[in-house]
């Protein structure tokens, strides 16, 4: 089943390659690595995946709208002063932004970014706390600012470096309280692309 579907990708990206000549679009798969706040109890990322659209060519500049959707995982499982944590704590960060893509006319195969937009995040930790049944729930969102880094390896495959910044606020809803929260969310995420 994993070779049909691995195929069937590669066939799906070889075919777009073949007949998109603009390279409007390109696909990514980045490892966000968390340098801010805390996410959580410093959730390890699992994977953070793009879609970016541009719909303007100024030459020198590109003018694009992009999405970015990243998962975070870690189970805990511990015990302090008899009291025992069994939980799993799941983040989905979702990122849609504009954004500015430059090319540099002496290095052509390099290319700096400037992105601004909004993160929402859906955080929840469900199991087993003070020895109790407990689930908590947050949404936070805020304002984001990205830069970025992508160095073509070859007209279609690029590689790039991306840093963001989110202010984010919102609220932790527990049983029986609601907690204000305020975090300065930081991520550098290293990735691959696809133009097509």
């Amino acid at each position: 089943m994993k070779k049909i579907y691995f195929l069937s990708v590669l066939v799906f990206f070889l075919s777009v390659g073949l007949f998109a000549q603009d390279q409007k679009w390109s696909v990514e798969a980045n490892y966000p690595i968390s340098v801010g706040d805390e996410l959580g109890n410093d959730t390890p990322a699992i994977l953070d995946i793009g879609l970016k659209y541009r719909f303007l060519n100024l030459n020198k500049v590109k003018i694009g709208a992009s999405i970015n959707t990243g998962y975070f995982r870690q189970n805990h499982n511990y015990s302090v002063n008899e009291e025992s944590f069994d939980f799993t704590e799941t983040h989905w960060l979702i990122q849609p932004k504009l954004f500015a893509e430059f090319t540099i006319p002496s290095i052509q195969k390099l290319h700096p970014s400037v992105g601004l937009g909004y993160t929402f995040t859906e955080s929840k930790n469900k199991g087993i706390a003070f020895n109790e049944p407990s689930e908590l729930t947050r949404s936070p969102g805020g304002l984001s600012f990205n830069l970025g880094l992508s160095y073509d390896v070859t007209k279609r495959f690029f590689l790039q470096v991306q840093c963001d910044y989110t202010r984010s606020t919102g609220t932790v809803e527990g049983e029986g309280y609601t907690e204000n929260i305020k975090d300065n969310l930081g991520f550098v995420k290293v990735g691959v692309g696809f133009r097509f």
